[in-house]
């Protein structure tokens, strides 16, 4: 029977150092798949920023332009018709007092 204990002891001791082992080569392979994940995470982001600035910053910039572009071209456009504006007051402002002289010289 010592046999049999002994052949149980030695083949737990076996089992346990396996396990180690599996663990040992389970935490590095952990280590390498985090490392691994960590470098592709960051080119992915590397990748993004290029793209915004290749891709996006160009055409966020044209459109700031046109906009600015806009904005000038309709205050300009406003600024005419207020001018307009006046000068038909002005014309009414005389239009009516020629009226109304007319009429008193009547």
């Amino acid at each position: 029977m010592i046999p049999a204990i002994e052949q149980i002891i030695s083949s737990d001791e076996a089992a346990r150092t396996i396990v180690e082992h599996a663990e040992r080569d389970a935490a590095i392979l952990i280590t390498d798949a985090e490392e691994e994940a960590t470098s592709m995470l960051a080119a992915l982001e590397e990748q993004i920023r290029e793209t915004e600035r290749a891709d996006i910053l160009p055409i966020v910039s044209d459109g700031q332009q046109q906009a600015a572009l806009i904005l000038e071209q309709a205050e300009q456009y406003v600024e005419r018709l207020r001018q307009k504006l006046a000068l038909k007051k002005t014309k009414i402002v005389a239009a009516f007092v020629s009226n109304v002289v007319k009429t008193r010289m009547y």
